[in-house]
């Protein structure tokens, strides 16, 4: 095999790698664009998800938000029926982004039971 071969299937490489990494970013950066411009990627504008609790094989409780107003949901295969609407809303605290000094604190704490 000649270095022009080599050079050849090298270059074929790296553009394969680099067209795969500009997809990448490229379909990060849409999407991104699409929830800021749309509100969300599943197109609830107006209902909101608060908490679900599954209490069975094809049964949970939901709880909804439906313009400011929170209702208890029950869901099932074959029946979606409205439990209660509740007085107080529940608040869910928001989840924390994990920090790189945060998860190595944790990896460290991890390695040092180990011993």
């Amino acid at each position: 095999m000649s270095s022009s071969d080599i050079f050849s299937v090298v270059l074929a490489l790296l553009g394969t790698i680099g067209v795969i990494v500009l997809t990448y970013y490229g379909s990060r950066w849409y999407a991104t664009r699409f929830a800021k411009t749309h509100g969300s990627l599943t197109g609830a504008k107006h209902i909101k998800v608060v908490d679900r609790l599954i209490v069975g094989k094809t049964g949970s409780i939901v709880i909804i938000e439906v313009q400011g107003i929170q209702y208890m949901v029950g869901v099932s295969e074959q029946n979606v029926q409205i439990l209660t609407q509740l007085e107080e809303p529940i608040v869910v605290p928001q989840k924390q982004e994990i920090s790189k000094e945060s998860f190595l604190s944790m990896f460290k704490t991890f390695s040092q039971k180990e011993k």
